[in-house]
């Protein structure tokens, strides 16, 4: 499996979910409530989202840049803390939507995970009125999400270890490209 292929998966996981539930997820561009945190990233998501950065046409990386240069909106989060929106946010859009990680890939969808031994459910508040519709096929298991995704990094390094980035850091390097 590629990381291309698991984006892919998720993909088609929340489009059927969508197509099945009748309460519809508010998930749309605009709606920007889980993109105040501070992300980081495994290598290879990193190296995607900069390959796909070095890839476009100059114009379109220095558009991007001078978008990024810009302040980052501080907000309240879901937790009612004040907080810096992702560094790739901007006028409540995401800029590399396109090749946007695992992690923001997942956000509004129904997540399941354990904690403490014990599996837990988390939905979006603003997506909480699905939760009745949903079966159990429907909550995307975030644990075994990470271990693949841990995987294809562990793959990628070649068994070499590598951290995982911040996003502000990787914007700052691209930036610098």
């Amino acid at each position: 499996m590629s990381l291309e292929s698991l984006y892919q998966k998720i993909t088609e996981f929340g489009s059927q979910i969508s197509e099945r539930a009748q309460t519809k997820s508010v998930c749309q561009q605009g709606c920007s409530r889980c993109c105040y945190v501070d992300l980081s990233v495994f290598e290879i998501e990193a190296n995607a989202i900069t390959n796909w950065f070095q890839n476009l046409p100059s114009d379109q990386q220095a558009k991007l840049k001078e978008q990024w240069k810009k302040p980052t909106l501080i907000k309240e989060n879901f937790f009612q803390q004040n907080t810096s929106a992702c560094p790739f946010l901007k006028e409540e859009s995401c800029t590399i939507y396109e090749v946007r990680p695992l992690i923001c890939r997942s956000q509004g969808l129904p997540l399941t995970f354990k904690l403490d031994q014990s599996w837990m459910q988390d939905l979006c508040p603003l997506n909480i009125d699905m939760q009745p519709e949903l079966e159990k096929k429907d909550w995307l298991n975030l644990d075994l999400l990470n271990t693949i995704l841990a995987h294809l990094e562990l793959l990628d390094a070649q068994k070499n270890e590598r951290p995982r980035q911040r996003l502000r850091d990787l914007q700052a390097k691209l930036i610098s490209i």
